[in-house]
Parts: C-alpha cells; structure tokens; sequence
C-alpha cells in the first residue's frame, strides 16, 4: 500500500512545479522526481524546487521592497528637510499709521491710528538678524512710518528694522537685533531641472504659519509680469515654476530641495489655474546677499537697456540674423529700448542690437541678460559682443547702480 505522506508530499512537489516558469528547470527537476531511486532524490527535487521557486518569489516581491524603501526615503527626507529650516523661516506682519475722520464737539477731527498693512513670509539669512522676503510683502507702507514684526517658529517675537527693497527683482531685506540665530543654507539653483523635488514653506493665509507643501520643478526660465495686492505689475524673469502650492502669505518664504537647502525665494501664483506657483532662483538673489554682508545694504548693477530673449520664432518674423541673444527693443508703452545716461547709452549701444556674449558668457536660456549683469557690481567693466545689422561689435561698458 501506498504511503499517505509520500502521496501528500508528491502532490505538493507536483503543484510547485506546475508553478516554475522556465521550462528547462521544470523539465529537468521532472526527470529527476520521474527518476528518483530513493527518498534522497525526492528530498533533493525538493530542495531545488524550493530554491528555484524562492528565487522566483524574491524576483517579485523585491522591486515592491525597494519601492517601499525608497518611499520611506524620500519621506525621512522630506520631514528632514522641512525640519532644518522651519527655524529659520519667520512670519512677517506689516503696520503704518492710517487717518480717519472722528466727530467731536469741536467738528470732524482727522486722527491717525495703526493698521495692519501687510502680511507674508521671510526667512533669516544671518545669525545676526539678516531676513530676506518679498518686496511685495513690506512695499505697501511707508517705509519710515511703518512697523516690521516679527515672529519666530520658536514664538519668539520682534520688531524689525527696513533695510532696503531691491530695485532689480521681487526682493526686499529687514533686520532683527539678535545672536546665535537659526538661519538656512543656501542650495545651487542652477543644478535644479524639471521633475526636481521641491517644498514650500510659508505664512498661508497670515495665520497658518509654517505651512510645508511639496511638489516638483514644473519648469525652468519662465518669464511673467505679476501684480503685487496693490495690483503694481512687475515683470519677473528666469523663474522656477512649481506644482508645490503656493498660498497667498506664502511670499517670501524658502522653496527649498530634498536637502533643506534654499533654492528660490516664493514670489507669485497663478490665480486662473491651480498649482502653478513661481519662485525667484536663490542664484539670482546671492547678489543681494552678498552685498547686505559686503556693505549693509542693496547694491545692484545696471545696464541700462530693455530686451526681450530671443527664440526662433522672433528671429524668423522680424528676419534677424541671431536668434539667441537679447534684442534690444522699446517697450509698448514707447519707453526706450536704451535709457537716457545710463551705462548702455554712454557705450553707444542702439536699439535693435542683440547682445549676444558678456564677458565669453553666451546670452542664452538660462543666462538671460539680467541674470549674467546682476553676477558683478556696479562700477564693474564688462565686455559685450553686439550683433549689429550684418556686423559683430564690441563694447566695453562700466555699470552703474540702480537707484
């Protein structure tokens, strides 16, 4: 009679081997068992069925294990980062002095009394009390009637002292009169591409402060004109454009990558669409940086020209021999492509010209115009190569300051 566990055990090597995908390895381990003189055979068809199908079994549930852990990853990541700046980042709330109309017995009396103005974002950039925020988020009070506070993640509160709003760009600085205070490192926004990670941190609403989102790059190099709460236009240049959100109170808050690193400074939203949100890249603010720890203060070059960057579309339907560079042109509103005294007119550039090179450095895509000036300091000599109708020229021309 036959034994009922060799029947068991037989059914059970006969259902794995059903299951092994190559036919080559079922075929010999079925000649094996089909062959087997003792129970030692048996035992080894079944030791090479159980490796084979547990190799089998870790080619499937590895790639899940490896997904699994780098979700984990990116999460630790993610609470990392958000973790090593948040001390840094600071809520900004902006007072001046209002007038009205009050009835007394002597008549309607003007009075005056502090209102909120303003409200937004900022993060330290010094131990010593250096903030960098949105020019947008301080320029609706007069800078020297108006009052600056502050309030730390820690709760700790402060009123802060106007430092100056950056002439150039979406970007103003404040300063608090502390030590040994928390501020972030910088990142390097010209290594970051589309599908990049992202966080946005900031002053959601005026009142969910500290408020993380996360996204990715959507694109690189945008250009835009954005209104500021007063509805003041200002065009902004060379953005990063994210899906990470970002709310109105954002402005001025860090967007910053996996490694808690700065990588742009929250500026604007699209309010037609949804998740399109923009920043100004931290590499177009260092100089900004480096002159408050340089001199105290806002320096930044200027040429003196309106542009716009060429592509193939405007080469070919204005006939252009360049079509990279920037071309020199007036603006819709007549204002002149090269602005009285200014550096650009006393070198004799003329409207129409595409300047092309600065200093061997290719006017192109990333390196806009604005964006290779704003790499020196004013009185800084810089050499343009000028395409002019059919001929190259070369100019060198001395920057002044924005004033």
């Amino acid at each position: 009679m036959r034994d009922p566990a060799e029947a068991v055990i037989k059914i059970y090597i006969l259902k794995i081997i059903y299951k092994i995908k190559n036919y080559k390895i079922k075929n010999y381990i079925m000649y094996l068992y089909s062959k087997r003189k003792s129970t030692i055979i048996t035992i080894l068809a079944v030791f090479i069925i159980g490796v084979c199908f547990g190799f089998v079994l870790h080619n499937k549930v590895a790639p899940k294990a490896i997904a699994d852990d780098l979700r984990l990853d990116d999460q630790e990541a993610t609470v990392r980062a958000i973790q090593k700046v948040i001390p840094a980042v600071v809520s900004i709330v902006v007072y001046d002095w209002e007038n009205f109309y009050a009835l007394t017995p002597a008549g309607q009396e003007v009075q005056k009394y502090r209102q909120q103005k303003m409200e937004g974002t900022g993060f330290l950039i010094s131990s010593d009390g250096f903030i960098l925020t949105n020019k947008h988020v301080i320029n609706g009070a007069d800078e020297k009637t108006a009052e600056y506070r502050i309030t730390l993640n820690s709760g700790k509160k402060y009123y802060a002292q106007f430092i100056g709003m950056d002439p150039f760009d979406d970007l103003a600085v404040l300063k608090i009169f502390d030590k040994d205070l928390p501020f972030v490192e910088l990142g390097d926004s010209d290594k970051l591409s589309i599908g990049s990670t992202v966080i946005a941190i900031g002053n959601v609403l005026g009142k969910y402060e500290n408020s993380a989102t996360k996204g990715i790059v959507s694109a690189l190099g945008r250009s835009l004109t954005a209104n500021d709460q007063a509805g003041k236009p200002e065009d902004l240049n060379n953005i990063i454009q994210t899906d990470a959100t970002i709310n109105l109170g954002n402005s001025g808050g860090p967007l910053i990558d996996l490694n808690g690193d700065v990588i742009g400074v929250n500026t604007a939203v699209e309010q037609s669409g949804t998740a399109i949100g923009f920043a100004i890249p931290i590499n177009d603010v260092r100089p900004v940086i480096n002159s408050i720890r340089a001199i105290g203060r806002i320096a930044r070059p200027r040429l003196g020209v309106r542009y716009v960057m060429l592509d193939s579309e405007i080469a070919a339907e204005r006939d252009l021999t360049r079509d990279k560079g920037a071309l020199l042109i007036s603006s819709e509103n007549d204002e002149p492509s090269i602005l009285p005294d200014s550096p650009a007119f006393k070198a004799g550039l003329a409207d129409g010209d595409i300047i092309f090179e600065i200093n061997a450095i290719k006017i192109e895509e990333k390196n806009t115009l604005s964006s290779v000036v704003q790499k020196y300091k004013p009185r800084d000599k810089i050499g343009l190569k000028i395409q002019r109708g059919d001929k190259v020229i070369i100019r060198v021309v001395e920057l002044d300051e924005f004033k």
